[in-house]
């Protein structure tokens, strides 16, 4: 009776012990888990995959947006971008060739030193030139040539000059190019094609001179010895 009562503190502390242990060390969740124990969200694990429901639609973590992917480099342009269906380059932007051939650089006009005027037309080479005249214009067809410059397809402009010609301009068609002059009287030019050294041509247009400026100043009638009655009037003579 004795020796028992001596075993009873022993195993009361061996108790106590065992008690202090297991409460500091946490409860393993089985692996399976119980219908009422909690998973905390800290350690609860996202799924590495959304797999399909039986419908065949994805599950609902599979509806997340992905996230954005951006370039390292940012944001850059190429040259060999296609464009998109449907739209189409502006016209501006179009590469336009231009064909080979005689080029008309340069066209003008002058006054001569006689009264006359000229029209002309720089080529890079000589071409074969036909002229068709119609009523109050005069065309000459310039046979393959055409022009590089938009410039050069502007009209010059002659109202302001002593000259048959109100204007003329380079119009380009088909494979030849056209010199239209208009005439704002009757006017026989003479033409011709004009070698240079370097291989060019000039076309030159003469026009005659004459009185073509529609407010042309008169010129005052010559003074006469006539009063208004028509009679002759004498200076008399002075007395000394």
């Amino acid at each position: 009776m004795a020796l028992a009562r001596s075993y009873v503190p022993a195993l009361a502390l061996l108790l106590f012990s065992a008690v202090s242990v297991a409460q500091k060390q946490p409860a393993q969740q089985p692996a399976g888990g119980t219908a009422g124990s909690a998973v905390p969200p800290a350690t609860a694990a996202a799924p590495a995959s959304a797999s399909p429901s039986a419908s065949g639609s994805p599950s609902a973590t599979s509806d997340a947006p992905a996230a954005p992917k951006v370039s390292a480099t940012g944001y850059g342009y190429s040259d060999t971008a296609q464009p998109k269906a449907g739209r189409v380059a502006p016209a501006g932007r179009r590469h336009v060739v231009h064909p080979s051939g005689p080029v008309a650089t340069l066209p003008g006009f002058e006054m001569l030193a006689d009264g006359g005027s000229r029209l002309f037309v720089q080529l890079s080479q000589n071409v074969p030139v036909e002229e068709k005249r119609a009523a109050g214009t005069v065309t000459y067809v310039l046979k393959g040539a055409h022009v590089v410059k938009h410039n050069n397809q502007n009209a010059l402009v002659t109202v302001h000059f002593n000259t048959p010609v109100s204007r003329a301009r380079l119009v380009p068609r088909g494979r030849d190019l056209l010199f239209v002059v208009e005439l704002r009287a009757n006017a026989q030019p003479a033409w011709k094609i004009e070698a240079a050294k370097d291989n060019s041509a000039i076309l030159a247009i003469d026009f005659p001179k004459g009185n073509f400026l529609p407010n042309a100043p008169q010129a005052p009638p010559p003074p006469d010895s006539q009063g208004d009655d028509g009679e002759n009037q004498t200076v008399p003579e002075k007395k000394g």
